[in-house]
């Protein structure tokens, strides 16, 4: 199938797939692409994604296999008609995932593939967002930091045109209680509870952004991607990590490395000077007590280190 779509389609196709693995984490959910296959019976599963967020059981890939068409009836639903649909799959006996399926358009508005979002914990807002940010995901996003793969304690928000707040998760709603800031929903990234401009930049410039927040004692590390470009509305989706734990460790390692090297260095310094402390003793017959004091007034009166004057004795004598 790969070979019979056009350059467009291709580089859509490659984009998508750079922004695939964060899409699942963002929406929670198992992400597919589909593309028709030459035989009308089957479909292909160009890549399959599943979430480091996952909260149900981790499925098959089946990523690169064919798939009966008559097992995916919403998906052959979209490829047909260019429509995006919404149904439930049965997980196991007794247990749906919910499950959306949208239409993979070009430029002139013809459908060539399929993305469908499958999960236990469906939020419409979340998926709806994640979808446009798919669609309109800048290039490359593989050195874009900003795009890094989520983990589970990672909080999230949907932030609309408006900088209200429209949709989170629950890790999100945690972070913000802890800062004491309550009822999330409906307020605004600029509101003095939360003052975060660096939202509403990222909207109106369609670029993605990266800050350090101090609330309450926590340091959250957030990023801000732009969802869809403001001629187009306008929203961003916002990630949140709580930091605080990691930065005093990196604190604590940097003290430890510092300390270690001023260690080194001591001991660096102290072998160069019983060396050259053992070079004055030949040369004139001083004590080791006499030697010391004599590279201690030398190294003050011609402002130079101890190390930095046992090191020339040492040159001198070779």
């Amino acid at each position: 199938m790969l070979t019979t779509l056009t350059a467009e389609q291709k580089n859509t196709l490659q984009t998508l797939l750079s922004g695939l693995e964060l899409a699942a984490d963002i929406a929670h959910a198992r992400v597919t692409i589909y593309l028709s296959d030459s035989d009308k019976k089957f479909l292909q599963v160009l890549k399959q994604v599943q979430p480091l967020t996952q909260r149900g059981k981790v499925q098959p890939d089946l990523t690169g296999r064919k798939v009966r068409v008559v097992e995916e009836p919403l998906v052959q639903r979209t490829l047909q008609n260019n429509i995006s649909v919404r149904g439930m799959r049965e997980l196991e006996l007794g247990v749906f995932n919910s499950f959306w399926v949208y239409p993979l358009r070009d430029l002139r508005g013809r459908c060539y593939g399929a993305l469908s979002f499958e999960t236990l914990d469906p939020d419409e807002v979340l998926i709806r967002e994640t979808v446009e940010l798919l669609l309109n995901l800048p290039k490359p996003v593989e050195k874009n930091g900003n795009y890094k793969r989520l983990s589970s304690a990672d909080g999230l928000l949907v932030v609309n045109n408006d900088k209200v707040i429209v949709a989170a998760n629950n890790e999100a709603k945690h972070l913000f209680q802890v800062m004491g800031v309550r009822d999330l929903l409906g307020k605004r990234t600029n509101h003095l509870e939360i003052n975060w401009p660096v939202v509403g930049m990222v909207i109106d410039t369609g670029t993605a952004e990266s800050r350090e927040f101090t609330s309450n004692g926590l340091l959250l590390a957030v990023r801000v991607l732009p969802v869809a470009p403001k001629t187009k509305g306008g929203s961003a989706i916002v990630i949140l990590q709580d930091v605080t734990e990691l930065r005093k460790k990196e604190e604590e390692l940097e003290a430890l490395n510092a300390e270690l090297a001023d260690l080194k260095e001591s001991l660096e310094t102290r072998k160069l000077l019983d060396r050259a402390k053992g070079i004055l003793m030949a040369a004139h017959g001083m004590t080791e007590q006499e030697a010391y004091r004599k590279l201690q007034q030398f190294s003050m009166a011609h402002h130079i280190t101890l190390k930095e004057l046992a090191e020339k004795i040492i040159k001198s004598a070779k």
